[in-house]
C-alpha cells in the first residue's frame, strides 16, 4: 500500500516573532506575530507573571492559543491593567504595580489592534484600585473612539472571566457594560456641557 502525503513523516516549521516593551520591572505588553497578512488582536489581562522575552506564563499561553483557535488574527498583543508582577492582589500591592506612563502605552498598543478583548475577570469587583484602573482605561479608550472594538471575555453565564477560569473552554464574548460605566458617561457629558457653556460665555 502506498502511503499518502499525510501518512509520511515530515517536518513542520513556523516562525513567531516575539516583541516585548518593558522598562525596569515594568512590562507594558508582549506581542506575538505569526502571520503579517492578518490583523492583530489585543487581549487585556491583569498583570504580567513573567519578564523574560522567551518566558511563557500560563495566562499568556492560554491567550495565544485562544487567538490561534479563532483563525482570524495573525498575532496577539498581551497587555495588562498593571505592569508589574503581583503575588497577592490587594489594594496596597496593586497601587504600587504600575508605571506612570502605563496607560499611555496601553492605549498606543490598542491602536495597533482591530479588536480589544478585556479579560480581567472579577478583579475590579474585588479591588477599588483595579476598578479605578479599569475606569481609567475605559475613558482613555473612549477619547480615542475605540469603544466599538472592545469586547469582554465571559463564561457560559455571561459573567466576566479571566482566561485561567475557562482554560478548557472556547472563548466567548459580550459587550463590556457595567453599572459604573453609566455614571462615568454621565460625568463625561456633564463636563462636556460645562465646557461648552464656558466657551459660549467667552464668545458673548
Amino acid at each position: 500500500m502506498t502511503a499518502t502525503a499525510e501518512d509520511r513523516k515530515h517536518l513542520s516549521k513556523a516562525t513567531v516573532e516575539v516583541t516585548q516593551k518593558s522598562k525596569g520591572e515594568d512590562v507594558y505588553w508582549v506581542k506575538y506575530v505569526w502571520d503579517t497578512s492578518r490583523p492583530i488582536v489585543l487581549v487585556l489581562a491583569n498583570y504580567p507573571a513573567s519578564h523574560g522575552l522567551l518566558e511563557q506564563d500560563l495566562t499568556g499561553t492560554l491567550i495565544r492559543n485562544a487567538t490561534l483557535d479563532m483563525e482570524t488574527y495573525g498575532g496577539v498583543i498581551v497587555a495588562n491593567l498593571f505592569t508589574r508582577s503581583v503575588k497577592w492582589p490587594t489594594n496596597k500591592s496593586l497601587a504600587a504595580a504600575y508605571a506612570e506612563d502605563s496607560m499611555t502605552e496601553l492605549i498606543k498598543a490598542c491602536k495597533e489592534a482591530v479588536q480589544i478583548i478585556v479579560a480581567i475577570g472579577s478583579l475590579p469587583d474585588r479591588s477599588e484600585v483595579a476598578l479605578a484602573r479599569a475606569k481609567e482605561f475605559w475613558l482613555a479608550a473612549g477619547q480615542e473612539q475605540m469603544y466599538k472594538k472592545i469586547l469582554l471575555l465571559v463564561n457560559g453565564e455571561g459573567k466576566p472571566v479571566h482566561p485561567l477560569a475557562i482554560r478548557n473552554e472556547k472563548w466567548q464574548f459580550s459587550a463590556w457594560r457595567t453599572d459604573w460605566m453609566k455614571s462615568e458617561r454621565r460625568e463625561e457629558q456633564d463636563e462636556s456641557s460645562v465646557s461648552e457653556s464656558d466657551e459660549g460665555r467667552k464668545n458673548v
